[in-house]
């Protein structure tokens, strides 16, 4: 289990509200790998709302939205190699309501355009 995955589910254990989009066509139309399928039917089946987008040629936003106010953005994609082998940049803004809530306005309009993720099993 991808360890992005596992400390979701552990959020979502601890009562934190969690919600998840991905892209659909990386994750599930290109994808050589049944992981992304495997790692998205853990979080719905964890009671973790789910959606993927492909309204864009990539979903490619890589952000967090903590409290509606913290915010962590940058290029890090949420995977081992960002963290052990890629070249990646995060930035951590801290009591930001008001950047917090444009990033929370922007993950809505994602969401609105998403579909809920069906769990294949």
């Amino acid at each position: 289990m991808p360890s992005v995955v596992h400390a979701l589910l552990k959020a979502k254990r601890r009562g934190v509200d969690v919600a998840v989009i991905v892209d659909e066509k990386n994750n599930l139309k290109e994808s050589r790998s049944k992981a992304p399928q495997q790692a998205l039917n853990l979080l719905v089946n964890a009671g973790i709302p789910t959606r993927t987008v492909q309204v864009y040629s990539i979903h490619h936003d890589k952000y967090i939205v903590v409290d509606g106010k913290h915010v962590e953005t940058g290029s890090f994609n949420y995977s081992n190699a960002a963290a052990q082998r890629n070249s990646e940049n995060v930035l951590a803004l801290w009591n930001h309501p008001e950047l917090a809530s444009k990033y929370l306005a922007h993950w809505r309009d994602r969401w609105d355009r998403g579909t809920p993720y069906q769990s294949t099993y």
